[in-house]
């Protein structure tokens, strides 16, 4: 029973409760925790397991596994090669540092390298404790190279920081993320940038130029890499490019106000003014010959999202798919009418399953059959990519076939074939990106190209006789040299394997071409001009038409992400067009497009400059751009695989020293990391004192991510501390005694934990836990004269022996939910928990928490239920603390504040409390949730840093003893809604709370609440911290 002081209670006392007992209740708290916060998150799942070698290089090892010589001498050519374009600016010199290379973005995705889940938007990561960059092979030769060049800044940041006494990794904290990304962007690209000067224009239309602070404050808004980009470009021009490296270090370790003023000789925002004004000067003069956009807008951010993405129209026009984030939280494959414009369903929570991971929304899109009735796109499932056929027949979404590909694992951009037999498509197996043919009738794929060129978008004829794609194939490419250049037009000739390239608009990209319906002509998108248009090739004549002159372009996330569709029937185009920093979808006929005929050996690239423009000073960045510097071939080895197991990380809490009046007192801690290159095996070790020598703790703990399942094993030793009154003495008529006793429990545990992921969603956990308490008690005597304290002194006594506590468990768990600013909005979570306690204690303990979330625009809709039980022999033991149903965990507004305003009542009739505890309990919790504070579109009031939202709940619940259900007649449970002192009852209440979202660290959540079986007790207040509401 919990022991609560009041008026009405029922109040179990045992004043001969032993000191064995109550330390063992005391015990039993310290290592219970909050079981109701039940762990959920989604999983990383490691299918395959990698055979890495090692490839070094002068300045680099090089972790892979590809097969043959000539993919992986190309990355380390082109590593050396970033190294010395680097270091022209850093001047830092790097030794052996660690690459890790996948071959594709599925195995990427798998690493354990990076602890977090690596999301379809990530390209590389360089993690700071060895400075490893993580990347994969990229779908092209030119992402790939620059991926790798991007990360490579990040290591020559790191090494920075490493080799500097003076700064720290705490020191990046004063530096923005733009910075950091944007130098990054910079050093890796260049002052010229097409995508880059697109969001530029497309700030300086809508008046939003933004101030730095601007860009630190709302990176949400102002994304890091394009604003970033092109201010280190800005400064970097007018300043010379090596004031980067200066710049960057004296941010480190003084903060940007002070760095700005040490080297501009100015604050930030007079810098800002500087910035801001040569981004409009830069780009406001190529306004005037730009056109509004063609044709209907269909899908905006009033009846759609903000993004919407990748359009791929129906044979006969009046269909169209596209990817969206309608829902703000999510991105969705969407099905839609064109004429209505009304979205019919979402293809993506149609076929949702828990076996598929993922699919691509940043460089993909499907294919709609001949006859328009299906629709194939590529998805992640189990470390690859399998390609899903959904039936659209009557606008009725049902999987009807999935398809994996052996030995493709990276598969992008289906095109289904005229005749419906076979699906095209893009595949990357070891470091060759070639089109492949997928047979529909005999389950057979045929590889149409075989070379280390870069081939992609692919797109059939009308009559099937002929693919458009696009690659690196053209003049300007130099495979032995690792020189990859723009992408161009090609077309494939089905009968006899041939490849035409064509060689027009001379260093312009190419981009997603399509057949016009009668195959005259071949759409395409391109950057010719420094925008982003659309062409039209007229295949017999050789002549190009310009058939827009949009101030910013047709783009989607990526360079290479498809962002129109053409009608084989009906000849219509639907184009995604950037906006107003939105993703736009509009649709037009053939003859709404202008038809200006272009030069075929002219191209424009001034709208590409990032501010300053062309005039920079001390232009090292772009000059090494355009040299490609190569390494001796002998220079270059293969090895094999070595772990590295070393020390990654150790660090100090402090180290304090003191004297108290029972003697002398420390404090501090010192932790350490070891672990391998891949991080399959970890060490952590841990000591620290807070007090005397008592009190000395440590913990060593390992795991083991070879492999799927992962498992480790931990031991440590904690002394846990706390002092309670005993008595009061007198010694003479001047003298007196406090007497405290001090009393310490010591914890011996040994644990070994595993975890085995089904799939992201799904995974099944297991443990066994043994733990050793002991004991140790000082009488502690404080004396007094009066009231002047002069003496202590502590003796050690007696204290009771020690006993074991085992333990086992088995839990199964799902989480595939969205968050959304400070708790889940969408899908669903779950945990089915058994445990078995053994020794002092012999019980069962029994959970089950199923949680499911809906998001209806704009409120989320939150449902959890759960149950937790202790059966068994000693189940109901009084050694164990009794669950207690007003944790504001559970049911909100029955907390001890509640109880204490109750007991203060003149009420006679009131719920006692102890009806309130018990060994089991049920509960049920309901909230309605609107976002308050946080991102346009989402929440009511804008804020780039300041998420909240506002909950709306319904609680209840019930706690019992007997092992028997709670409904039967036999159970200790009556379902009164007024309190009965005789039986447990539920307890109902509702209320308001405002969760907030502490910057990513935890979420707080102050609430006002109704509880309806407290009726003496108008409202009550609590304040929950977690990390997100249930």
């Amino acid at each position: 029973m919990l022991i609560f002081p009041g008026k009405h209670q029922r109040i179990n006392r045992n004043e001969n409760l032993n000191m064995k007992r109550f330390l063992l209740i005391c015990t039993i708290i310290l290592i219970s925790g909050q079981f109701v916060r039940a762990q959920f998150g989604q999983n990383k799942v490691m299918y395959d397991r990698f055979d890495f070698d090692i490839y070094k290089t002068p300045h680099f090892e090089i972790y892979n596994y590809l097969e043959g010589d000539t993919a992986i001498y190309n990355l380390g050519q082109l590593s050396e090669r970033w190294y010395l374009r680097h270091k022209a600016i850093y001047g830092d010199t790097l030794d052996k540092s660690p690459i890790i290379l996948y071959n594709n973005t599925t195995d990427f995705k798998q690493t354990t390298v990076i602890s977090g889940l690596i999301g379809v938007g990530t390209g590389g990561v360089t993690e700071g404790l060895r400075s490893r960059v993580v990347i994969p092979v990229m779908a092209s030769n030119k992402e790939t190279d620059h991926v790798l060049g991007h990360e490579m800044v990040h290591v020559f940041q790191y090494n920075t920081v490493r080799n500097n006494d003076s700064l720290s990794f705490q020191s990046l904290n004063n530096t923005p993320l733009w910075f950091i990304e944007g130098t990054a962007e910079f050093l890796s690209i260049g002052p010229k940038d097409n995508r880059t000067a697109m969001w530029m224009r497309d700030a300086v239309i809508h008046n939003d130029v933004p101030t730095l602070k601007d860009m630190t404050r709302n990176m949400y808004k102002y994304f890091p890499y394009r604003y970033g980009h092109a201010f280190m470009s800005y400064i970097s021009g007018v300043w010379g490019d090596d004031i980067i490296q200066p710049y960057f270090f004296s941010t480190l370790k003084y903060g940007m106000e002070f760095s700005t003023k040490m080297f501009f000789h100015i604050d930030t925002d007079s810098l800002s003014t500087l910035w801001q004004n040569a981004v409009k000067s830069q780009y406001s003069g190529f306004f005037s010959d730009t056109i509004a956009p063609v044709g209907e807008l269909m899908y905006n951010d009033k009846n759609a999202g903000e993004i919407n993405l990748s359009p791929v129209l129906s044979p006969d026009g009046k269909n169209v798919i596209f990817l969206s984030n309608k829902d703000v939280i999510n991105i969705d494959i969407l099905l839609a009418e064109t004429q209505t414009k009304k979205i019919i369903t979402k293809l993506t929570s149609t076929v949702k399953k828990t076996h598929i991971d993922d699919f691509n929304y940043i460089e993909d899109a499907g294919s709609w059959s001949p006859d328009g009735k299906k629709y194939v796109f590529a998805t992640f499932v189990e470390g690859t990519n399998e390609l899903l056929i959904v039936n659209i027949d009557n606008k009725r979404i049902n999987t009807e076939k999935e398809i994996r590909i052996k030995g493709i694992d990276y598969i992008s951009n289906p095109e289904w074939s005229p005749d419906g037999k076979s699906i095209l498509f893009n595949g990357l197996v070891n470091g060759k990106s070639d089109l492949y043919l997928y047979n529909l009738e005999n389950d057979k794929t045929k590889r149409l190209t075989n070379d280390y060129y870069s081939d992609l978008q692919p797109s059939w004829s009308s009559d099937g006789t002929e693919i458009a794609f696009i690659s690196d194939r053209g003049n300007d490419t130099d495979l032995k040299k690792q020189v990859y250049g723009t992408y161009h037009l090609c077309i494939y000739k089905m009968n006899s394997g041939q490849v035409i390239v064509y060689d027009f608009l001379p260093g312009a990209d190419i981009y997603s071409p399509q057949y016009s319906p009668s195959d005259s002509s071949l759409y395409f998108l391109s950057n010719a001009d420094g925008f982003r248009n659309l062409y039209r090739y007229h295949l017999h004549t050789g002549e190009i038409f310009k058939l827009t002159k949009f101030a910013t372009g047709i783009t989607g996330i990526t360079d290479l992400a498809p962002a129109y569709s053409v009608s084989r029937e009906s000849g219509q185009v639907v184009y995604t067009l950037y906006s107003d920093d939105k993703y736009l979808i509009y649709k037009a006929n053939p003859s709404d497009f202008l038809n200006i005929p272009v030069n075929p050996n002219r191209t424009n690239f001034d709208a590409e400059y990032l501010p300053p423009g062309k005039n920079r000073i001390a232009n090292i960045v772009e000059n090494n751009l355009n040299v490609h510097p190569s390494q001796p071939k002998d220079s270059f080895e293969t090895n094999a695989y070595n772990s590295k197991f070393e020390l990654e990380y150790i660090g100090s809490s402090g180290v304090g020293v003191g004297y108290s009046s029972y003697g002398t007192i420390a404090s501090g801690g010192v932790s350490a990391l070891f672990s391998d290159m891949m991080k399959y095996h970890q060490i952590y070790a841990m000591l620290q004192i807070n007090g005397e020598v008592y009190d000395f703790g440590g913990q060593l703990a390992y795991l083991n991510m070879k492999n799927r399942l992962f498992w480790g094993a931990s031991f440590y030793h904690y002394p846990y501390r706390y002092m309670y009154w005993e008595t009061s003495k007198t010694i003479d008529e001047n003298y007196w005694a406090q007497v405290y006793k001090l009393v310490r429990v010591f914890e011996e545990n040994l644990s070994v934990f595993s975890q085995y992921p089904i799939s992201t969603k799904l995974r099944l956990e297991g443990g066994i836990n043994w733990s050793h308490y002991s004991f140790r008690i000082d009488s502690v005597n404080y004396y007094y004269q009066g009231y002047y304290p002069f003496a202590s002194n502590k003796t050690n006594v007696d204290a009771p022996d020690g006993y074991n506590i085992s333990s086992a468990y088995v839990a199964f768990v799902g989480d595939d939910s969205n968050f959304g600013l400070t708790s889940p909005m969408d899908g669903y979570r779950f945990r089915f928990q058994i445990g078995q306690m053994m020794d002092a204690l012999t019980l069962t303990n029994l959970s089950l928490d199923f949680r499911k979330y809906y998001y209806l625009k704009p409120f989320g809709f939150a449902f959890k239920a759960m149950h937790y039980g202790r059966y068994g022999q000693t189940g109901n033991s009084n050694l164990l603390y009794p669950i207690f149903l007003g944790n504001d965990y559970l049911v909100r507004g029955y907390n001890f504040d509640a109880f204490y305003k109750s007991y203060e009542s003149e009420i006679d009739d009131i719920l006692d409390i102890n009806t309130l505890t018990g060994s089991k309990i049920a509960v049920m919790n309901a909230e309605i949730r609107y976002p308050f504070t946080g991102p346009k579109r989402f929440a009511l009031i804008k804020s780039g840093i300041f998420f909240t939202d506002i909950v709306l709940f319904l609680d209840g619940g019930v706690s019992w003893d007997k092992d028997r259900l709670p409904w039967l007649e036999s159970s200790d449970v009556r379902y009164f809604w007024n309190p009965n002192p005789n039986y447990h009852t539920p307890v109902y209440s509702a209320g308001a709370s405002l969760r907030i979202n502490l910057f990513g660290y935890m979420v707080l959540e102050p609430y006002i609440a109704k509880p309806f079986q407290l009726e003496n007790v108008p409202f009550t207040t609590g304040f929950i911290i977690s990390g997100g509401g249930f």
